[in-house]
């Protein structure tokens, strides 16, 4: 779907279209108040001009009517959902004069629903004449394209050029007055006609769509022969019953273009502009009733005259979009990466305004700026790709920006263009800042209560914007600090999660000897891992203060990247592995102070707690809040896992029985599994097996060896190992130990924290060796397997 754009004709010869000076005559509302004011000067046209009023209140009317609906569906289905013990995000509403909902239009159920809400009411909107004082009479057209073409999330509540639900003052929007009139037909016939008098085209008024068309095909086959018009200059008769403001402005090039050429019948823009200047400002003169309103207004008509600017902004974008598909200097694949959902996104921007600028026209008290926002919610998705896609469409110009750089194109240098591509997410953080200015200054009860909802959605959407660009950016440092890491030591990073945040982070615990030490933090979804840098003294560490064993947990942490940084690893110093704690065995997590979170931590043989300290109070609240979250979501799944359990464990051993509840994440070249599929058949035996020889040998193993305990199928088999022996040496004495069981293939280790690892490969052997070494032990539990 291509999108019409109207850029000010100074535009394209500025050599800087990043300081173009947007008016309000430039906007589409505007642009149709004065076309609509200038066809009122025909009277032939009245008629017609009222019947399109009429079909608009109706669609507008309509299209409150679905929002209300959608919003009482959500609400009833998010009360259905609490019954269940589930929980669905909705935004409370109140009703306004006009049986509408100031609640936001978004459903979770889609079309669905909207389809069966349109099957209740179609016939009556259908089927229902408008009588105009003329006696006139025509269907109403009742046009629910998707505004996106084949993006099947964009719901079709849009019956209106408009966005949401109108103030209760105002009965249609200009925009929808002129698509309803020009889809009449016979009004374009009295256009043409009122501007040249060689042929006359013949004016059949009628409510049959096929007389309709027939009209409108009469009007572009008199441009093409009469008037010289060709046919990129023109519209088709789909663009007149389409429902996008791109097809829409097509029309009104058009027919600004015949009326423009007849001055003796038609005022000009000029003096039309000049009227509705003084009619605004009069109005405005008399809204000034406090200091407060004033200061309301001033904020108001920046966020109109910056919305304007925006929308302006997109379509010289897209501008810069079609010069460069004709000069055929990028791929389709090309095009979409820098300039995704642009049309899409300019229709909508352009509704958004039409809706600003209606209730900037209305006073303070009865404007509907929040229930604006809270219908437009689910249209905002339109942004994610924009969000997720901006670093690489940047860096892609960085590259090949040679291939498009043109001295005909609108945008001419490197500078602007990233500019342009930087807009559509510095907008929608701006809408927050906006709307609690404009919070501030209400004195209406309703409308401080929508603009509430409306600066919470604004901030979510801001937020997703945030999180979409780090998921970005992190997935580039996953890859950059797979090359940083020296020795991963047998952990396998791909297994880690999404890594969620990182940075440079100060830990201490509550044992006040210790000092506080700096450290490399990265959190995932499973994990937090902590990394050191390699340097020639021996790196720092940090015990964590245990709660029920003297053993400790060293973790250490170099310098690190600050949760926002991008810069490149090619110059950073190598990290060495040094810890990692994994997610499930979290208990708490507190705010402390300003900046500091205290977390407090149990596996199935110890516990402890750290102090994690930030650079400020944002970044500690983005970490406890992604910490909380994925604390619950395992537990929550571990809920479900031990329900759908329950009925078959046989486990007898009670610390076992809680770890077979659990999904363990077994680090190295392992793969992520739960602790009753790594351990042998008669599980409850190997807890009892594992007790009774700990008990009888512990004391008796001596200082330079090990005791490897190994756990194969029903049986149970024990060998002595010395400390300095090499995986090799230790992987034949285990195959030496049971082959009278056939070829082993794999060897698993048990950790400290219950997880079963692949012993493979030396740095794994070092790994579990520190581990009985930290935990002043010697027995190394392993299973082998064919």
């Amino acid at each position: 779907m291509s999108s019409t754009s109207r850029v000010p004709s100074s535009t394209v010869i500025m050599s800087n279209v990043m300081n173009t000076n947007v008016t309000a005559q430039d906007s589409l509302y505007h642009i149709c108040i004065t076309i609509k004011r200038r066809l009122e000067a025909l009277p032939q046209l009245k008629p017609y001009l009222n019947l399109a009023y009429s079909s608009s209140e109706l669609l507008c009317e309509r299209q409150s009517l679905l929002l209300s609906q959608k919003q009482q569906q959500k609400k009833d289905n998010g009360h259905a959902s609490i019954q269940s013990n589930s929980s669905i995000g909705g935004d409370s509403s109140a009703s306004n004069g006009n049986s509408t909902s100031n609640g936001t239009a978004v459903s979770a159920n889609g079309r669905t629903s909207l389809s069966s809400t349109l099957s209740t009411k179609d016939d009556m909107f259908m089927d229902s004449t408008i009588n105009t004082s003329s006696g006139l009479s025509r269907s109403t057209t009742l046009n629910t394209t998707n505004t996106t073409g084949s993006n099947n999330n964009i719901e079709d509540t849009l019956l209106t050029f408009s966005m949401g639900i109108l103030p209760i003052t105002e009965n249609c929007d200009p925009v929808t007055q002129l698509s309803q009139l020009f889809q009449q037909g016979s009004p374009l016939c009295i256009i043409f006609n009122a501007v040249q008098s060689q042929v006359k085209l013949p004016v059949v008024s009628s409510d049959d769509l096929k007389i309709c068309k027939k009209s409108i095909y009469d009007f572009i086959l008199g441009c093409k022969q009469q008037l010289a018009f060709n046919d990129e200059e023109l519209f088709t008769i789909s663009d007149v019953f389409a429902n996008t403001t791109g097809q829409l402005m097509k029309v009104l090039d058009v027919v600004e273009t015949l009326i423009d050429s007849a001055p003796n019948v038609f005022p000009s823009a000029k003096h039309i502009l000049a009227e509705e200047t003084k009619k605004l400002n009069e109005e405005m003169a008399s809204q000034k009733a406090s200091k407060n309103n004033e200061s309301y207004n001033k904020i108001m008509k920046e966020f109109v005259a910056t919305e304007r600017k925006y929308v302006n902004d997109l379509e010289i974008l897209d501008v810069y979009r079609q010069q460069l598909l004709d000069s055929n200097s990028i791929t389709s694949e090309e095009l979409y990466m820098l300039f995704p959902n642009l049309s899409e996104t300019i229709d909508f921007q352009r509704r958004f305004l039409v809706s600003l600028e209606i209730n900037a026209k209305v006073e303070p008290t009865k404007q509907r700026i929040g229930a604006l926002f809270m219908h437009s919610k689910f249209f905002f998705k339109l942004y994610e790709p924009w969000s997720i896609g901006q670093n690489a469409a940047i860096d892609f110009l960085s590259n090949n920006l040679d291939r498009f750089q043109d001295t005909e194109f609108v945008i001419k240098t490197k500078l602007e263009l990233q500019s342009f591509l930087y807009k559509p997410v510095q907008r929608l953080c701006r809408y927050p800042l906006l709307l609690k200015e404009l919070l501030q200054r209400s004195q209406s009860n309703t409308n401080i209560k929508e603009l509430e909802m409306a600066l919470e959605i604004a901030k979510g959407i801001a937020r997703s914007i945030n999180d979409n660009q780090r998921r970005t950016e992190n997935h580039e440092v996953v890859k950059k600090l797979y090359g940083r890491v020296v020795n991963w030591k047998g952990y396998r990073i791909a297994k880690f999660g999404e890594l969620l945040y990182f940075d440079k982070v100060s830990i201490s615990t509550s044992n006040s000897s210790e000092s506080e030490k700096e450290f490399e933090v990265y959190l995932f979804e499973k994990i937090i891992i902590l990394f050191s840098e390699v340097s020639q003294k021996k790196p720092a560490s940090l015990s964590l203060k245990k709660k029920t064993t003297a053993s400790s947990l060293s973790l250490n942490l170099n310098n690190s990247h600050s949760t926002n940084s991008t810069s490149s690893f090619m110059n950073e110093p190598k990290l060495d592995l040094r810890g990692r704690i994994l997610i499930m065995n979290l208990n708490t997590i507190n705010a402390e102070g300003s900046r500091s979170l205290d977390i407090t931590w149990e596996s199935p043989k110890e516990q402890g707690n750290f102090i994690l300290k930030f650079k400020n109070e944002e970044i500690r609240d983005n970490w406890s809040s992604c910490l909380q979250e994925l604390v619950r979501n395992i537990r929550t799944e571990s809920f479900r896992n031990s329900s759908s359990h329950e009925n078959r464990t046989s486990l007898q051993s009670p610390t076992l029985v809680r770890d077979t509840h659990n999904s363990i994440m077994s680090v190295g070249s392992s793969q992520i599994k739960r602790v009753s599929d790594l351990l042998p058949k008669n599980s409850s035996s190997f807890g009892q097996e594992y007790r009774s020889v700990s008990d009888n040998y512990k004391s008796s193993i001596p200082e330079s060896a090990l005791l490897i305990r190994i756990a194969y199928n029903s049986d149970f088999y024990t060998i002595l190992i010395e400390l300095d022996a090499t995986i090799s040496e230790l992987l034949q004495t285990i195959k030496r130990k049971l082959s009278h069981s056939g070829v082993i293939t794999k060897i698993k280790y048990q950790d400290e924290d219950g997880d079963y690892v692949i012993l493979e490969s030396e740095d794994d052997w070092i790994v579990a060796k520190e581990m009985l070494r930290e935990n002043n032990d010697q027995i190394l539990n392993v299973c082998a397997f064919n």
